[in-house]
């Protein structure tokens, strides 16, 4: 895959990660084969890991690993590259995603707690997760 190239894997981890961001913040619900989206998978204390933050997890994950353009060693320097907004979107998604399991009282609950707190998460890491995929 050469930069400004979407391949198959990216798009469909673009859409895994706004389809999780969507369940995880309590927007939509998702069911597939008796497998709620919203089911825990692990929790100790007021942490919980459900199906949708690891799937999120996943997708993040999974665009850098698929990313031919890049290698680890050379993404922090890739990504500071980018635009302010996009670099900004990776750096807060990673930081989210590290404050959705280990402040869940304070990340989780804000973004649950409206709809619209809701669409900026979901914006921010789809955008962060494109971004990703397509520029890098």
């Amino acid at each position: 895959m050469s930069k400004m190239e979407f391949d198959p894997e990216d798009a469909a981890l673009v859409v895994a990660m706004m389809v999780s961001g969507f369940i995880m913040t309590g927007i939509a619900t998702f069911q597939l084969f008796d497998i709620n989206f919203t089911d825990v998978v692990w929790s100790t204390g007021s942490t919980e890991i459900t199906v949708a933050l690891v799937i999120s997890a996943a997708s993040f994950v999974g665009t850098v690993a698929t990313n031919d353009n890049t290698s680890l060693q050379t993404l922090k320097d890739d990504a500071e590259k980018l635009d302010d907004y996009y670099y900004g979107a990776i750096i807060l998604t990673a930081g989210l995603m590290v404050g959705w399991v280990l402040l869940p009282n304070t990340v989780a609950s804000f973004f649950q707690s409206s709809d619209l707190w809701g669409l900026v998460y979901v914006g921010i890491t789809t955008t962060a997760t494109f971004a990703i995929g397509w520029m890098l």
